[in-house]
């Protein structure tokens, strides 16, 4: 139409790529991304390491044959010694002499074997990146763990080890951050909502009159979060309750390591422990949660298992440190005021006349230092209009002037 303007606005979609940054650093975007950065990564160091231990088992393979006939020619030597007594015509001193020697330079070439070649009396070869050890491995290095049962030996293995670690790392605490924020976050709501409840109930119960109907005004009508007394928002979970949390995890999981291990009771204590606390000192580690998961659904599960123990029980444990965080703070400064570390500070007391001041008044909380600021206000302007009251006027000829 003529002399009508009109504007359209075009709304404008979200790019592809927000769209994938929303689903990959959502709570399960970050959990597969986590999946499949560590099996991945397997699949890489696997590939990696394939040539070094194609040649090892071969070289293995070749040295157990070496040794198996190093024990057959000995045994033919021995009979040598004790029937060919134109060539060896010992006594029975100087053939037990003899077989001696023998034997020790056997057990010299068995060691060697066994040091630089694996050497295990079979002739079968283990190799240390195995799809379920690597994937053990891979884990150990995106938790800083590091259990140290295989580590990579080539150049190309150590290289990507590297820019792995600096990757893995940042990603698996990003995801523990999110985790752990959910965690504590529905954790102080349990609590709140569970333990605290009787307290807030009874709180309430006391503030309302006696006639006043509990239904209409009870603890059930209050929005989660901003309740009037002991917020969800607000509320601090105890020191205790967190360490009792902390413990029941490592006992459940030693329960269950103890019966997926073969470990003893405080064998499994002490490797949950030490997992958790990402010390890691390698002396144990959970190898047989991880064999034939690929095709065994019940190695599967205990191999879910433990990964989702360690991921989820190191998050409990920076959430538990993290909720106990200022109630500490607290209680040091406490202990340190205590013994004369702190510094003196005024105590400031609100005072009132006795039957005078019966309750606070409605726009006041009792709480502000600016209590009796209305009476200060009255006795200031009472005094301005005495000062006023004093001045003298003086009339001149031509001028007025004010002389106090």
């Amino acid at each position: 139409m003529t002399g009508q303007t009109y504007e359209t606005y075009v709304k404008k979609g979200t790019p592809w790529w927000k769209v994938v940054a929303n689903i990959l650093f959502s709570h399960v975007g970050l959990l597969l991304l986590v999946i499949g950065y560590a099996v991945g990564g397997a699949k890489v160091f696997m590939s990696l390491e394939k040539e070094r231990e194609d040649l090892a088992e071969a070289e293995k393979l070749a040295k157990t044959r070496d040794v198996n006939d190093a024990i057959s020619y000995l045994k033919q030597q021995f009979w040598q010694y004790g029937t060919n007594e134109e060539k060896y015509n010992y006594t029975r001193e100087q053939f037990k002499a003899q077989v001696y020697q023998d034997l020790k330079m056997l057990e010299r070439y068995i060691l060697e074997a066994n040091a630089d070649f694996g050497y295990d009396g079979t002739m079968e070869y283990s190799r240390d990146f195995s799809f379920e050890s690597t994937l053990l491995f891979t884990i150990t290095i995106m938790t800083t763990v590091g259990y140290g049962h295989i580590a990579p030996q080539t150049t190309n293995g150590k290289m990507f080890c590297i820019l792995y670690a600096l990757i893995g790392i940042p990603l698996m605490l990003l995801f523990m951050a999110h985790i752990g924020d959910w965690m504590a976050n529905a954790f102080r709501w349990l609590y709140s909502r569970v333990l605290c409840r009787w307290c807030r109930a009874r709180r309430r119960d006391s503030e309302l009159a006696p006639e006043i109907d509990r239904r209409l005004y009870g603890i059930a009508v209050d929005e989660v979060g901003k309740e009037k007394y002991m917020p969800t928002d607000l509320v601090m979970v105890p020191i205790m309750v967190n360490l009792i949390l902390i413990f029941v995890f490592i006992f459940v999981g030693a329960i269950m390591f103890h019966m997926m291990e073969g470990w003893d009771p405080t064998t499994s204590a002490y490797f949950c422990f030490v997992t958790l606390t990402t010390i890691g000192f390698g002396d144990y580690s959970p190898e047989n949660s991880f064999k034939g998961f690929d095709h065994d659904p019940k190695a599967l599960m205990m191999m879910i298992f433990t990964v989702s123990y360690c991921i989820f029980g190191m998050t409990l444990i920076s959430m538990c440190l993290a909720l106990m965080q200022e109630q500490i703070i607290e209680k040091v400064q406490w202990v340190v005021s205590s013994l004369g570390g702190g510094k003196d500070e005024e105590e400031v007391v609100k005072l009132s006349k006795e039957g005078r001041v019966t309750e606070t008044p409605a726009d006041k909380t009792g709480n502000e230092l600016t209590f009796n600021e209305g009476k200060k206000d009255k006795k200031k302007k009472k005094d301005v209009e005495k000062g006023e009251s004093d001045v003298t006027p003086i009339i001149g000829a031509d001028n007025l002037a004010y002389e106090e």
